[in-house]
């Protein structure tokens, strides 16, 4: 790979450019505006957004989606971020679930940079990051005993949804790595139809449990998940109280997703013939 290049053209996508570097991807910019720092890979898409105010809130909504799966499995002790961006979710995790090792992988290593250098992503003993290939780094877990308790994979690149997440072996590879009780997520462009419901037919072929999709309120985003196994019956009550519990820990509305999951998937709580969760 070539060396990135660097400058620091003066403005971009609306706000002031304090950083571009370019790789053998494409470029990256990292833009302010209105008191939000953004991460771009060369489009007006925003890959992160951080508040400069409070830097420790999770920004985008559909971060905060993604964060659902703690609704299924509240306590991890393993996690692999495949996918870095800004660093949204490795922060939230490292700060509200302080017991977890977190792995990333993240294919650019000028992605890598500008997460420590322009969205405060830690470096910790508990926050490892690999500079490498999503898919490769998966199947080569999958070859050993599962290790994870949540896989949550958050895989765009300047034209969309990166490769891997067209494959089946990558959501076998996924399945392999998950211990028994595990969850896995993934962030998918909900306008992208067919290529959703290809992705989550091929989620509930790969894992043993249910399979469910969580629309975004509001935004494009579709976050689908897969449990590992199938899970014991929780009481709705039950699942309201942690996602109450998780929301005041968070300060993230997970009140509202379990609401959007319950009516957008049968097999939860609450319904006559579905699976539960616990």
């Amino acid at each position: 790979m070539a060396s990135p290049t660097k400058c620091t053209p003066s403005g971009k996508f609306g706000g002031t450019l304090v950083h571009f570097a370019r790789d053998d991807y494409g470029s990256i910019e990292v833009v302010d505006a209105f008191g939000v720092r953004t991460l771009h890979f060369g489009t007006p898409a925003r890959q992160s957004s951080m508040c400069l105010q409070e830097p420790d809130r999770v920004e985008l909504p559909y971060v905060r989606a993604m964060l659902s799966a703690l609704l299924f499995h509240p306590e991890p002790s393993d996690v692999l971020l495949l996918g870095l961006g800004g660093g949204s979710l490795a922060k939230a995790l490292f700060q509200h679930v302080p017991a977890c090792r977190i792995d990333v992988v993240e294919q650019r290593g000028v992605v890598v940079e500008a997460a420590h250098r322009f969205f405060g992503l830690p470096e910790h003993p508990r926050l490892s990051v690999t500079v490498g290939d999503a898919g490769e780094f998966v199947k080569e877990a999958a070859g050993r005993l599962p290790s994870y308790d949540l896989i949550l994979a958050d895989l765009f690149d300047g034209d969309g949804m990166a490769p891997p997440v067209a494959e089946e072996p990558f959501y076998l590879d996924c399945a392999g790595a998950l211990r028994k009780d595990g969850v896995f997520g993934i962030n998918l462009w909900g306008s992208q139809t067919a290529a959703c419901s290809r992705i989550l037919e091929m989620m509930r072929k790969s894992f043993a449990g249910p399979a469910f999709r969580l629309a975004v309120p509001g935004r494009g985003n579709l976050i689908g998940f897969s449990l590992a196994s199938e899970p014991k019956r929780a009481a709705t009550g039950a699942m309201e109280q942690r996602a109450r519990r998780l929301e005041a820990k968070l300060g993230i509305e997970f009140s509202r997703f379990l609401r959007a999951l319950k009516q957008s998937n049968r097999a939860l709580p609450g319904s006559e013939s579905g699976t539960g969760f616990g």
